[in-house]
């Protein structure tokens, strides 16, 4: 896994903590640990090479609120769908369990998957990326019982619930310098399509759809490639029962949000491969559009409401305007 420009990479150059290094014993032993891309989760990690500096185990510290059932509900999942290559290995300890506690933090270790994402993906690799998530998806089946669309009730709370964050005349409070003209601006792009997004995703919020464990952050970042083949979906702390609808429209989102051609061939390809797509095609393309709005105002809940620290402002600012800009180009949901 190679570092990206959506990744932020741990702050501090130390090792990891011995603690947790020690508790997967032989898995981890000899290792030279190097910091890996993190994300804004608040996770750590580390990558661990071996002598001759090839990348052997990822060991992630989870944020500092999870909880240690949280982490094997995530492995549980894992182990479902452990058959297919592209999905990490996740190492047990030398007690036998999966997940450690250690130094304040929940830990757990996989196997370093290769590959790097996709600057600019081509056309064979958006097909790609799609078949491994309909896999993926087909390694967890969906509940007998077809439910309210969650990424849909997800949208419309935070747009409905939090519109002191974006309307006509919000003054925002100053979090950081390098940031504060870009969340005014990201403010200011919410407001003019929150409306219309809202009146987008009302007629669909009792749409009954299957729901079942899904990434639920099925980006980019995490789709590592070497050459077209898809050779690891990482990073799974967002996983929870949702649409696979929802992982589909994010993962096209960032792929193909601008190229309706391209986003047809994606959704063509998931469904070819037997992905449990029990939606329209326009249903997809609304979670795409209405989820890139939503993840720039996620951005203004979490530091104005959550009031998060902010632990690396220069790569968040590069996040929020690749953030704005796609948001600017939306015409319509």
């Amino acid at each position: 896994m190679d570092l990206t420009p959506h990744s932020s990479v741990n702050a501090s150059f130390t090792p990891p903590p011995s603690s947790p290094i020690a508790r997967f014993g032989p898995a981890t032993a000899g290792l030279v640990w190097q910091p890996a891309p993190a994300g804004f989760s608040g996770a750590v990690v580390w990558r661990g090479d071996d002598s001759s500096g090839v990348p052997q185990v990822a060991l992630k510290g989870w944020p500092l609120n999870t909880t240690l059932e949280r982490v094997q509900e995530v492995h549980s999942w894992l182990a479902q769908a452990s058959a297919l290559p592209f999905v990490p290995t996740v190492l047990r300890s030398a007690s036998g369990g999966t997940v450690v506690s250690a130094d304040g933090r929940v830990w757990d270790a996989c196997r370093w998957l290769p590959g790097a994402p996709a600057a600019s993906p081509t056309g064979a690799e958006v097909r790609a990326a799609c078949e491994a998530a309909a896999r993926l998806h087909l390694a967890w089946p969906a509940g007998p019982v077809k439910r309210p669309c969650p990424a849909v009730d997800a949208r419309l709370r935070l747009l409905v619930d939090h519109q002191a964050l974006y309307a006509v005349g919000t003054i925002l409070p100053a979090r950081a310098p390098q940031l504060d003209a870009i969340l005014a601006c990201a403010a200011t792009e919410v407001g003019r399509r929150a409306g219309a997004a809202v009146e987008a995703l009302r007629p669909w919020a009792a749409w009954p759809v299957g729901a079942g464990p899904c990434v639920r952050d099925l980006r980019r970042e995490h789709v590592l490639f070497q050459g077209p083949v898809v050779t690891g979906i990482i990073d799974y702390g967002a996983m929870a029962v949702d649409t696979p609808a929802g992982d589909l429209a994010r993962l096209l989102g960032d792929f193909a949000e601008a190229d309706p051609a391209l986003f047809e061939d994606g959704l063509n390809a998931y469904r070819r491969a037997g992905g449990p797509l029990d939606v329209p095609d326009e249903f997809v393309r609304l979670l795409a559009t209405t989820g890139t709005l939503c993840s720039l105002l996620g951005w203004l809940f979490r530091l104005f409401v959550r009031a998060e620290p902010i632990a690396d402002p220069v790569t968040l600012a590069r996040r929020l305007t690749q953030l704005i800009d796609r948001v600017s180009h939306l015409v319509h949901f």
